[in-house]
C-alpha cells in the first residue's frame, strides 16, 4: 500500500515537471521581441502580397487581351485596340516577376519556433528579410518604369498614339506605386532604424558678402 502510494507521488512530480518544462516559454528580450514581430508580420503579409499582385496581374492580362482580341472595330479604335494589347503585355511581365522571384522571408527559429533562433541569428534574420524587401521595392520601381517607358515609346513614337500612350503610362504607374505601397517593409525599416548611422553635421557655407551655415543629414 505505502509503495503504491509512493508511486503514485512519483508519477505526479514526473508528469508536472515535464509540463512545465514543455510549458516554459522562451524568455526574450525587447529587442528580440520586436524582431520577431517585424519578421514575422512580414513573412505573412509576403505570402498574401504575392498571391494578391499575381492574381491581380494575371486577370488585367486576361482582360486587356481578351477585350482586343474580341471586341469589334465597331467599339474599340485601332489605337485603343494597341493599348489594351501593351497592357495585356506589360501585366504578364508582373505575372512573371512574381512567379519567378516572389519575396520570401526566412523565419527559421522565430514566430514560436520549437528551436528558438540566438540573438545573433535574429539580427542576421533581420537583416536577410530587409535585403530581400529592399531588393523586391527596387525591382517592382525600377522594373515598373522600365515596363511602362517601354510601352509608351511604343505607342507614342511607333504608332504616334500618344494619348493612348499616356493613358497606359498614367495606369501602370499607378499600379506600380500601389505595388509598391502594400508590399511588406516592417523588417527593412526596423534594419534601418536598428543598424544604419545617423549623422547631422554643420556645414559652413560662405558667399559672396554673406557666411551661413547649412545642417547636412544622413539616415
Amino acid at each position: 500500500m505505502r509503495a503504491l502510494l509512493w508511486l503514485g507521488v512519483l508519477v505526479s512530480l514526473v508528469v508536472a515537471g515535464a509540463g512545465s518544462a514543455t510549458a516554459a516559454p522562451v524568455d526574450l528580450s525587447a529587442g528580440e521581441r520586436e524582431i520577431d514581430d517585424a519578421v514575422c508580420q512580414d513573412f505573412r503579409r509576403a505570402a498574401k502580397w504575392n498571391l494578391a499582385w499575381t492574381a491581380t496581374f494575371a486577370i488585367a492580362a486576361a482582360g486587356s487581351a481578351g477585350i482586343a482580341v474580341f471586341a469589334s472595330n465597331e467599339w474599340l479604335e485601332n489605337d485603343t485596340r494597341a493599348g489594351l494589347y501593351v497592357t495585356a503585355a506589360k501585366a504578364t511581365v508582373g505575372v512573371i516577376a512574381k512567379l519567378v522571384d516572389p519575396l520570401s522571408i526566412n523565419v527559421e527559429g522565430l514566430c514560436h519556433d520549437r528551436h528558438p533562433a540566438s540573438a545573433a541569428a535574429r539580427h542576421a534574420l533581420l537583416l536577410e528579410a530587409a535585403q530581400r524587401e529592399r531588393n523586391t521595392l527596387l525591382l517592382n520601381i525600377l522594373g515598373g518604369l522600365a515596363v511602362n517607358t517601354a510601352g509608351l515609346l511604343y505607342l507614342g513614337y511607333g504608332r504616334g498614339a500618344w494619348e493612348s500612350a499616356w493613358v497606359s503610362f498614367g495606369i501602370g504607374t499607378a499600379v506600380g506605386v500601389a505595388s509598391t505601397l502594400t508590399a511588406p517593409v516592417h523588417s527593412w525599416f526596423l534594419d534601418r532604424r536598428l543598424n544604419s548611422p545617423q549623422h547631422i553635421a554643420a556645414v559652413p557655407m560662405i558667399g559672396r558678402g554673406s557666411v551661413g551655415v547649412a545642417l547636412a543629414a544622413t539616415w
